[in-house]
């Protein structure tokens, strides 16, 4: 697990995470370029083993980091990697590395992204002991190099680590499965994202405006993002990302998700609007995502916010007409 903290701390969210991962694991290794107060560490499973590093080469380097304290890591059964970007996950390890997608799939990342060429996001994946055995997989670690640069970490890494995969015969997929309906969905939330995001150059236009939208364009959209409200859905996708609840980047209604997820889930979000709202002057502005604000209202009205498609509608329904019906028979 890839850590940094701003404030050198070992959050109450981060916390959780390793203590869910350590409950099924073997052996946790957490690799933090901020380091923490040594007090802080005190109190977590012996399983777990968190070292420091210098910052520098991005999550994927803290990835390598921790595999080479593992060298026997070949001989486990299954090795999950993750940063510390999200809440979550919200249902016990065991129940993600022996789901069905996990039955499937060689390699699978927690989210599965059809931008920049099919990959798994990075942020949780999932490798299968032939796959961590096979000398193409301990290649790919043993001569990574720092870069510096995201979108280079992006190209060569992330989805550099998919295709090297894929080409070398592995299955490698997705564990949240959308459903038609939801990858529709999806598609619209990214094209809405494109009428109310301002172009980084030209500031006075919309990127719908000097865009094409028609056409395969609208399946480029950022798994974790698009499909956020499903961490409210059954555990479907079980974790949210902090990125969707500091930036909104689809303009979707994030305080909204925000709300809603306290309310379902109030001691997995303990502390993290606290968190979120301590640490952002610490997480600047991104220039590529300035959008105007909608309305509740008017996402309402288009159905493409968070916590307001059909599926959301549906179980507000079930749930009232349930009540309804419990109260009657009272």
């Amino acid at each position: 697990m890839a850590h940094y903290d701003v404030d050198r701390t070992l959050r109450p969210h981060t916390e959780r995470t390793i203590r869910t991962y350590a409950a099924d694991a073997d052996r946790v290794v957490v690799v933090s370029t901020s380091g923490v107060n040594e007090q802080e560490l005190e109190g977590l499973p012996s399983n777990v083993h968190f070292t420091t590093r210098p910052n520098f080469g991005y999550d994927f380097y803290s990835y390598k980091w921790g595999l080479d304290l593992v060298p026997d890591y070949p001989d486990f059964d299954t090795l999950v990697v993750s940063n510390d970007s999200f809440i979550g996950p919200s249902v016990p390890l065991r129940d993600v590395v022996e789901s069905e997608p996990a039955s499937r799939y060689d390699f699978m990342g927690m989210t599965w992204s059809l931008s920049h060429g099919a990959h798994a996001q990075s942020f949780f994946f999932v490798a299968g002991h032939n796959l961590i055995r096979s000398a193409g997989f301990r290649s790919f670690w043993k001569n990574m190099e720092p870069v510096s640069d995201r979108m280079k970490v992006i190209q060569a890494y992330e989805i550099g680590l998919t295709r090297a995969v894929r080409e070398a015969g592995f299955a490698s997929g997705g564990y949240f499965e959308p459903t038609p309906e939801e990858f529709d969905l999806a598609r619209r939330r990214f094209r809405h994202h494109a009428d109310v995001r301002l172009h980084v150059k030209h500031k006075d236009s919309f990127l719908s405006e000097l865009t094409d939208w028609t056409g395969d364009q609208t399946k480029n959209f950022n798994p974790a993002a698009a499909w956020a409200d499903r961490f409210l859905l059954d555990d479907r996708l079980p974790l949210l990302k902090f990125d969707t609840l500091r930036y909104d980047p689809y303009e979707l209604g994030a305080e909204r998700l925000l709300r809603e997820a306290e309310k379902q889930k109030p001691t997995l979000m303990e502390g993290v609007r606290e968190f979120l709202n301590a640490t952002r002057d610490r997480y600047a502005f991104r220039p590529g995502e300035n959008n105007v604000v909608v309305s509740d209202r008017e996402r309402e009205r288009s159905g493409l916010g968070y916590c307001m498609d059909e599926a959301f509608t549906a179980d507000s329904a079930r749930t009232n007409h349930t009540t309804r019906g419990k109260g009657m028979s009272l």
